[in-house]
């Protein structure tokens, strides 16, 4: 019974699918089925039902899964200990993350991150779209929105205060709203659907949609032409905040964040050594006051 086979028996489990399994661990489909054939035949039992759609685990399967996953966390903190970290931190990393965010605040830190970790190869996908970690076979999920679903384990890398902002343009035409039900009489830009603006002393207020964008940079730029009064991340505007491009309308009605910046990952998976340094990477970079609060305070 080898380490490989036990990590492609979690990896079919968690995505149900043989092939994408195989996929992730740079096996091709054809030594998977073997690799899980043999298994089986070791174990003595059958570990899944197989049929032309879907792979689902038996009930020995299910039983069997923690037990795999035990023997995968001792024999990796085994190796850890006796090789070191490098020896492990190793292979391909998948990771989703907001675009915007990306650019401005992790891209610029991969330099010094492969310095240190030169055999972890990052594969990226960019997207403001919360994407399906199971699905799309992602090991990791950087977010900056609420936490919705408990079968992930989350780590908070930095909070995520969110502002009102105008351009000084904006408020030179059309004056500054004085309460959030003032909000009603001005222009608006939102961001996706992010027409309900909720503040801390408890009103919501569903402003005008005069403009809506799905990309946070767009946003910010259309905000700094004085096109409307949008909603904002002090992560992503407080550049804009320093310069005096943008300014924050209302700040006597604070906005209510319900969000942070998450790193996110499946409770059904073991982290990978890959995953741990990476979290630990951001996490000195975001902490103890990340980089936008840094400068705002």
């Amino acid at each position: 019974m080898d380490i490989l086979s036990l990590k492609l028996f979690l990896r079919v489990a968690a995505l149900g699918a043989v092939s994408a399994a195989a996929r992730d661990l740079s096996l091709s489909p054809a030594s998977a089925s073997a690799r899980l054939s043999k298994l089986e035949e070791t174990v003595g039992f059958i570990l899944f039902n197989r049929t032309t759609r879907a792979v689902s685990l038996t009930t020995d399967g299910a039983a069997f899964h923690p037990y795999a996953e035990q023997m995968i966390e001792t024999l990796e903190n085994g190796l850890n200990m006796v090789c070191g970290n490098n020896q492990a931190t190793q292979g391909q990393l998948r990771v989703t993350m907001p675009g915007s965010f990306a650019r401005m605040h992790i891209i610029p830190y991969l330099a010094e991150f492969h310095e240190k970790f030169p055999d972890i190869q990052l594969d990226l996908r960019l997207s403001d779209e919360v994407l399906d970690l199971v699905e799309g076979a992602y090991d990791l999920s950087i977010r900056n929105a609420p936490l919705a679903d408990s079968s992930m384990i989350a780590r908070k890398l930095a909070p995520d205060k969110r502002l009102l902002l105008a351009s000084p343009d904006y408020i030179g035409k059309y004056g500054a709203p004085t309460s959030p039900e003032d909000l009603m009489n001005h222009r608006c830009v939102i961001l996706g659907d992010r027409a309900n603006w909720k503040f801390e002393n408890g009103q919501t207020i569903q402003v005008q949609r005069n403009h809506v964008v799905n990309d946070g940079e767009a946003m910010r730029m259309m905000l700094k032409q004085g096109l409307g009064i949008g909603m904002k991340s002090l992560w992503n505007g407080y550049k804009e905040l320093s310069k005096g491009t943008l300014v924050e309308v209302m700040p006597d009605y604070p906005l209510l964040t319900e969000s942070a910046i998450w790193a996110i990952y499946p409770s059904n998976r073991i982290i990978a050594p890959k995953v741990r340094v990476f979290i630990d990477f951001l996490l000195r970079k975001f902490r103890p006051t990340a980089p936008w609060e840094e400068e705002q305070g």
